[in-house]
């Protein structure tokens, strides 16, 4: 088996299209095309990530007369596609959770008057608050201390940020991998 169907094959193998594997080495979807084509071949750079993407060793690659690899791969497999889909659609929600969660609490505090304090300051620099039953307004701060609502806010902030999280995490790892290298 040749090195251009042995890569056509171990694309296909972890589900991935020419573009998610070009997109993954940081080179053209023609190049992968070229290389599965036979009518070029990948770099030692763009080889070494071949191998470690899809799992097998660079000698495997580099041998037609091996049909299996003797050595495999230490790295883990990738997940299935539908499988890091699922993740998607969780992090899409989890943050549209969190972010609609917090709107509503915003909203609310705009339309629900609270006792606010009358804030002042001493000749020291020193905060004086001051309240009266009847300074009220429409304040978030003030708002969520009166109905105790600090907790659910930071958790809904949370559920975002981990749905963002979820939702970016292909590029984040990307990110960490262009960090590392240098």
């Amino acid at each position: 088996m040749t090195l251009a169907e042995k890569i056509l094959q171990l694309r296909r193998q972890h589900g991935l299209s020419q573009e998610e594997l070009a997109q993954k080495l940081g080179v053209s979807r023609q190049a992968v095309s070229r290389w599965e084509l036979g009518s070029a071949t990948p770099d030692a750079g763009n080889l070494l990530q071949l191998s470690r993407l899809l799992e097998v060793s660079a000698d495997f690659l580099l041998h037609d007369e091996w049909d299996s690899d003797p050595i495999q791969s230490p790295q883990p497999s990738q997940p299935p596609v539908p499988y890091r889909r699922s993740l998607t659609v969780l992090g899409i929600c989890a943050a549209a959770l969190g972010a609609l969660g917090n709107l509503a609490i915003y909203v609310a505090s705009r339309f629900v008057p609270v006792l606010v304090p009358i804030i002042s300051y001493d000749a020291g620099g020193e905060t004086w608050y001051t309240w009266t039953g009847d300074h009220t307004g429409y304040s978030y701060k003030w708002f969520l201390a009166t109905y105790h609502l600090e907790l659910l806010t930071a958790l809904l902030w949370l559920v975002t940020a981990a749905g963002l999280v979820l939702l970016f995490r292909r590029q984040l790892k990307k990110l960490k991998g262009r960090y590392q290298r240098k």
